[in-house]
């Protein structure tokens, strides 16, 4: 395929409507924050912990890698499992737990900026010392006045938690978004596109798409190394990934593996930054 150039290589400017903040995600943050009022009473009945609960739990000698996590470390503290506070593999391992029982804990966990598949390994001693019952108020208007201020109802409640959310962020969480900004870098494009790189059946507008963003990798001078590439196969895991890399090696088609993982990689970092503004 021929070089091409483009008219800019500045981050793409969009401006869309205001993303909707999905209702079940102001739940879920509703609920985190009526936590601390609810009412909590220990459980009568004999039964290991379950997905769900609110515990008591004690954590010693938590460790990342082997090296001090003073930030896992948890002291009579309350924790609901399989809230989002600690790795979901953790969770699992409170799972079963009875009340006053000990055990060695292990846990995986993505730390940030850590390549797909790469986990770091978490370790403690866990007590689960209680399994507690939650029952949170009800939310009315007068408990959102009470509690909440500067809100005065449900509705402005909710629509305050939502504000809280980075909406200029989570407009590139859509999974349209990449087209987008592709379309808009497009527009960029200098040269017309070569028919005779086009390939069998491929639109010209794909072809332009391309083009746009193979010069952007030009300009950016993205190298990838073995590892780099066989991370931007597409496939839901590492294992994958792997399995695809080498499905495309062993067809004799490792240069087209190389460039689209480079194509990938333009893409990432123009979705990244990306400036979005809403109207």
């Amino acid at each position: 395929m021929k070089k091409y150039t483009l008219t800019s290589y500045d981050p793409v400017e969009l401006d869309l409507p205001k993303p909707q903040v999905p209702a079940s995600l102001v739940d879920a943050q509703i609920e985190k924050l009526l936590e601390p009022l609810a009412e909590y009473h220990e459980i009568a009945e004999e039964r290991g912990v379950a997905m769900g609960d609110h515990v008591v739990v004690t954590t010693v000698d938590a460790r990342l890698d082997g090296n001090p996590a003073s930030n896992f470390v948890l002291e009579h503290s309350l924790y609901h499992v399989g809230g989002g506070e600690m790795p979901r593999t953790f969770d699992e391992e409170l799972v079963g737990m009875a009340p006053g029982e000990t055990k060695d804990a292990e846990a995986k966990i993505k730390l940030p900026l850590a390549k797909d598949g790469d986990a770091s390994r978490l370790t403690m001693q866990v007590t689960v010392e209680k399994i507690l019952s939650c029952r949170t108020p009800e939310l009315t208007d007068a408990f959102v006045a009470e509690h909440f201020e500067p809100a005065t109802t449900v509705a402005e409640f909710r629509e305050g938690v939502a504000k809280q959310f980075g909406l200029p962020d989570m407009a590139k969480n859509d999974a349209q978004f990449p087209d987008l900004v592709l379309d808009e870098l497009a527009k960029r494009l200098v040269e017309d596109p070569d028919p005779a790189d086009l390939l069998p059946g491929q639109p010209l507008d794909a072809l332009r798409i391309t083009c746009a963003i193979d010069a952007l990798a030009d300009h950016l001078d993205i190298e990838l190394s073995d590892a780099d590439i066989t991370a931007q196969m597409p496939g839901n895991d590492a294992e994958q990934r792997e399995k695809i890399r080498q499905q495309l090696e062993d067809q004799g088609l490792g240069d087209e593996a190389r460039v689209f993982a480079r194509r990938e990689a333009a893409l990432s970092w123009l979705v990244n930054n990306s400036r979005v503004s809403y109207r």
